[in-house]
């Protein structure tokens, strides 16, 4: 399948999916697994938490459509990944501090154009050839990055990136 053929898919499921995602914590109350990758409150983290399951997805049927012709498929993954979940708080958290209250339009655009931007780094990657790292060290990367946004979802650190701007509390339950 061609390259920028996935690539758009890639775009349009995690989109879509990470979407999704926001709302299934108040549609399905019980469910430990879904919370792990659903959108618990309001907090930075939580939207950053949005992209992590739909690119793990994505990133297998990248490995099944891809990974015979690219020898680099799991550092692009992993780039993926961390271009995503870095963008969020890099462009977002700037926006808070000056305005203090981001519009929900902006916060929109920005985890689509955080989307983008990891899909286009990817891409760079991809025809590049570009290896950060082992094959099998890129995919212990990108498990653990998963793992530890499962982790925080019950233990948040309590710094701002955690906390709910709403009820300024952090994690499931909304603890203080």
């Amino acid at each position: 399948m061609n390259l920028e053929i996935v690539l758009i898919i890639s775009f349009v499921f995690i989109s879509l999916f990470g979407t999704l995602l926001h709302f299934t914590h108040g549609w399905f109350k019980n469910g430990i697994l879904l919370h792990i990758f659903s959108a618990i409150n309001e907090s930075t983290w939580e939207h950053m938490k949005l992209l992590v399951a739909p690119t793990v997805f994505i990133g297998i049927f990248q490995y099944i459509v891809l990974g015979s012709d690219y020898p680099n498929i799991f550092n692009s993954i992993f780039i993926l990944l961390f271009v995503q979940i870095c963008s969020i708080p890099l462009l977002y958290e700037p926006l808070r501090v000056l305005v203090d209250r981001v519009h929900f339009i902006i916060t929109i655009m920005i985890f689509y154009l955080s989307i983008s931007l990891g899909i286009f780094i990817e891409y760079i990657f991809l025809i590049k050839g570009y290896i950060l790292f082992d094959e099998r060290i890129s995919l212990i990367f990108i498990l653990l990055l998963t793992f530890l946004f499962g982790i925080f979802t019950y233990y948040p650190p309590r710094v701002s990136l955690f906390k709910d701007p709403n009820s300024g509390k952090y994690g499931e339950g909304n603890r203080k």
